[in-house]
């Protein structure tokens, strides 16, 4: 999914356990000598730096026994502004909360004859314009005690002020100390233990008796004596009512159709009472109290509710738990929401201010349903996909789907028949990849609103094109409510007992908190979202990210392990390829997997589609070196039965093709011939196009990758905001990529039993360089040539037929009196050939006439545009050189007579535009364009 660096660096944030202080540390009682973890929370105290997308830093220092006030700071090495010294640059963690890891004594340089008192800090920006300081804007401080000069203690569990509980059952407690000390307990100033020389106690608290009861943990073994006490109170409840909820209630809200009441439930095993707090009741902790299910699993209550109204809540669990609600549709969030524009989310419902804290469900009882206008997609065949994989943040600079939608004719006219869109379920913060998951069952508002996403997925199936969601099931993050419910909070993960995720991962690189995909209650909750997606979104089908952490065999760091054939494994995913069929029928499930080929080839047997990662190859390809075997794109050359691998050589994950062909392209082998030059790698890239998108099986491209995007994967971060370069669509050359990906896609698509049906040999894609493919079909033959090589060859075609054959692309007509006649191709050269004489594809730009061959090794790309261009108006010809050229230029009319032509000029390599300024009366005319006496004849209309 990820490479290393960037797996290691979420690991970091999976690390997090939830921080609801300003500022809190690990150990929660530090002395002067220990490694510490700080933790700051930028909502809350002054919230300066609550939204912010640079980096964040800590300003620090201690204050010591020698310091003559809380602003005698002492060993102060950070310097404001700087934004540089990654000393005091802190880990984002998602949702507004950043750490830093160090050893208290050796970061500041404390001397052995210095006590320190207490940790300052101030956070800010990079440049110091934003500030995060205490809610007052003061400093802020933690306390730190010197070891053998003071106790300090903390309550681990429960690491709350106040909780409820009910009579007859128990609180489990543990706290700690930082050296040994004669810990007591006690409730209501009643001993309930003691021990001596101890730095940990631990004990059941049993409830016994109604009322409020105070809770003090005490710590005497001070230097100077006197006690360290921390407290903590619990309430009682009545005993929670048993009562299974009406037939047919699933997790979640069941809004009836009238919209006047509500059913919630909840699935929350082992716990003593769960509330709904929220706006239909003023957020009162003491009504509303929910049933528990017989089984003990789940908790449910009926509310009523006003149609056309719109209702905030929570689930307050055991008087100190509050969540929203795991299969929330629509949450708030106090620190992301403000920085979401009205434009993207109008309407969005106000956060409860003062009310509660952290993340709000919301209800919207009556709200008028999205109408369908294709209610019934018929989605294309498996086998004939052409996937767009694309980041709604880095495609469109407004991020939201109503630009999506206003730019479904750039995709459509592309020709692919899907598209594939990065995690849109709710995730930590606005600004991500959408792989840091808490909410998989509600729309991210930062992309727009459900409706708008509904309009999105309609508006495609209008146009043809079936829609993938990238869903993340193999882990959720420490924001989410299902870790939430359950935390071990001394150990900074998911609980022993948790119903859903795995205190430690069964797997390798596994991020965020890792699912337990055996466990009934995942596969409650996750089929839940399957469903919710499927049905009230009629999207087309699932991506699953890492899919391989879907086990629970447990390999450790093994990844060789990990990657061996696992049943399990096997029947877990066909288990949720099952469920997502009784839900639509026809849906597609694909798999980012990568295990060994045997599993591989099961899970496609059984139905399943599974990413088919050839970057590495196809880089090599076009970048014009060895190892370039491609015959891993295809199903057959994996030994498969079914083609339902989608190959591609460019994802989200993947460096970009065309950085690798501007940076390590080859340049040496040839004078002539540079692959790093911007228009040879993009032909480069055309190449490599003609030997994916013809070999059977779905296929996928990456965003831009059809204009050539070569912005390196790391500028900004690997997962870091990237620039939207819609502005290629000017450059003549890039232009000429995307129409040529396009006219290739075309083909595939429109003529697609070819290429289910046909027969061809994998095989020959391991020819290095000089390579032929070949598909056979009773209706058409189709064989592509190409040269990856940087210096011209001829290449033996193979062709299945003699007779006449035809460059798609340029409309000639090959004469074949041999099969085996060699045709010779100019370095990066490559040609589709079809025993059937096609329709000219849809860029017919492309067909250039009375073209001299030396054009091929001079010129990248040449169009005039607008056209038709409107008489007496101006128009404009592009082009794109691969090396400098003496260039001329002519406008002929319909019988050949020059109308205008300019001086020799000698341009550069690169793109190049002329304005072409006329009066010329309607009609067909010729633009000629000559390059170091070579030409190249273009039709232009004027209307």
């Amino acid at each position: 999914m990820k490479n290393f660096a960037f797996l290691m660096s979420i690991l970091l944030y999976a690390c997090t356990r939830p921080v609801q202080a300003q500022v809190t540390c690990n150990p929660a009682a530090p002395c002067v000598d220990d490694n510490v973890s700080i933790y700051f929370n930028a909502n809350e105290g002054s919230k300066g730096l609550v939204g912010e997308t640079g980096d964040v830093f800590m300003h620090t220092g201690v204050i010591t026994s020698a310091s003559a006030s809380s602003s005698d700071w002492k060993h102060v090495t950070s310097v404001w502004g700087n934004s540089t010294d990654t000393t005091f640059k802190m880990w984002p963690l998602g949702g507004g909360i950043y750490a830093k890891r160090f050893n208290i004594r050796s970061f500041y340089s404390i001397l052995q004859s210095e006590q320190v008192l207490k940790l300052a800090f101030v956070f800010r920006n990079g440049s110091g314009s934003k500030e995060g300081k205490t809610a007052t804007n003061g400093d802020i401080f933690y306390d730190v005690t010197c070891a053998g000069t003071m106790v300090q203690t903390a309550v681990v569990q429960p690491n709350v002020p106040s909780l409820t509980s009910s009579v007859g059952s128990t609180i489990a407690f543990k706290g700690t100390a930082n050296a040994n000390a004669t810990l007591t307990l006690k409730d209501n100033n009643t001993v309930l233990t003691t021990v001596s020389n101890a730095k940990t106690l631990e004990y059941a608290i049993n409830v016994t008796t109604a009322g409020t009861h105070t809770i003090q943990f005490i710590a005497n073994a001070n230097a100077g004596g006197g006690d360290v006490i921390k407290t903590f109170t619990y309430s009682t409840v009545p005993a929670s009512v048993v009562q299974d909820a009406p037939i047919g209630t699933q997790l979640g809200a069941n809004i009836n159709a009238a919209g006047n009441s509500v059913t919630l439930m909840l699935q929350a095993p082992n716990k003593n009472n769960v509330f709904v707090i929220g706006s239909f009741n003023n957020w009162q902790a003491d009504v509303n109290q929910m049933y528990k299910t017989v089984d003990g699993k789940s908790w449910w209550i009926t509310l009523p509710l006003t149609s056309g109204t719109v209702y905030t809540y929570q689930y307050l669990v055991d008087g100190s738990i509050k969540i929203a609600d795991p299969l929330s549709t629509l949450i708030l969030d106090q620190g992301a929401d403000p920085s979401i524009p009205a434009v993207t989310y109008p309407n969005l419902p106000p956060y409860p201010t003062n009310k509660t804290t952290g993340y709000v469900s919301v209800l919207e009882p009556g709200k008028t349903p999205y109408t369908w206008r294709v209610p019934n997609f018929q989605r294309p065949p498996k086998q004939d996909l052409i996937i767009y994989e694309l980041l709604v943040r880095d495609f469109v600079a407004r991020h939201d789907y109503q630009t999506l939608i206003d730019s479904i004719n750039y995709l459509k006219n592309l020709k692919i028949n899907a598209i594939e869109l990065m995690p849109i379920n709710e995730f930590d913060n606005n600004e991500s990849w959408g792989y840091n998951p808490n909410f998989h069952n509600a729309v991210d508002k930062y992309y727009g609103t459900a409706d708008k996403l509904k309009e999105f997925i309609d508006v495609c199936h209008q146009n043809g094109i079936a829609v993938i969601l990238d869903v993340v099931f193999n882990h959720t993050w420490g924001s989410s409510p299902l870790s939430k419910l359950y935390w071990d909070a001394e150990n900074n993960r998911p609980s022993a007992d948790n119903p859903w995720l795995n205190p430690v991962a069964t797997h390798p690189y596994s991020v965020g908190f890792d699912f337990n995909h055996e466990s009934e209650y995942t596969r409650n909750y996750m089929f839940r979202c399957l469903k919710n997606w499927l049905t009230e979104f009629k999207i087309d089908g699932y991506r699953f990210d890492l899919s391989k952490g879907f086990t629970q065999v447990n390999s450790g760091n093994d990844v060789t392990a990990w990657g061996r054939y696992d049943l399990s494994r096997v029947n877990i995913l066909s288990r949720i390829y099952d469920s997502t069929q009784v839900y639509s029928a026809g849906s597609y499930v694909i798999l980012e997997h990568f295990a060994d080929n045997d599993e591989d080839k099961d899970l496609a047997n059984r139905g399943m589609m599974l990413w088919g990662n050839m970057a590495g190859a196809y880089k090599q390809f076009t970048m014009g070196w060895e190892n370039n075997r491609l015959k891993g794109v295809s199903a057959q050359g994996r030994g498969w039965n079914v083609a339902n691998l989608v190959g591609y050589m460019e994802s989200h994950d993947e460096q970009r093709n065309m950085f690798e062909n501007m940076t390590y392209g080859n340049s040496t082998k040839s004078p002539t011939y540079n692959v790093k030059s911007l228009g040879t790698a993009l032909s480069r890239v055309e190449l490599a196009n003609a030997f994916l998108y013809t070999i059977p099986g779905p296929k996928m491209l990456w965003q831009f990758g059809e204009l050539g995007y070569d912005v390196d994967i790391n500028y900004n971060s690997r997962v870091g905001n990237k620039p939207i370069r819609w502005e290629y669509l000017a450059d003549p050359a890039r232009k000429r990529l995307y129409n040529v990906t396009r006219n290739i896609i075309h083909l595939r698509t429109s003529n697609a039993p070819i290429f289910r049906e046909g027969t061809y040999n994998a095989s020959d894609l391991d020819i290095e360089y000089f390579k032929h493919f070949h598909v056979s079909h009773a209706n058409m033959n189709l064989t592509v040539l190409g040269n990856s090589d940087v210096t011209a060859t001829d290449i033996t075609p193979y062709f299945q037929n003699t007779g006449n054959w035809y460059n798609y692309l340029t409309g000639e007509t090959l004469n074949v009196a041999s099969t085996t006649t060699p045709i010779r191709l100019l370095p990066g050269e490559y040609r589709i050939y079809t025993s059937v004489k096609l329709p000219e594809p849809p860029a017919g730009y492309l067909r250039y006439t009375n073209a001299d061959a030396k054009i091929v090794e001079l010129l990248n790309d040449f169009q005039v545009y607008p056209n038709p261009s409107a008489a007496h108006h101006s128009a404009y010809l592009g082009y794109s050189l691969k090396q400098s050229a003496d260039i001329q230029w002519f406008v002929l009319n319909n019988v050949g007579q020059v109308v205008y032509q300019s001086a020799v000029e000698h341009k550069m390599a690169g793109s190049h535009q002329e304005k072409l300024v006329h009066s010329l009366a309607a009609g067909t005319y010729l633009i000629r364009l000559s390059i170091n006496g070579a030409t190249v004849t273009q039709k232009w209309v004027v209307q």
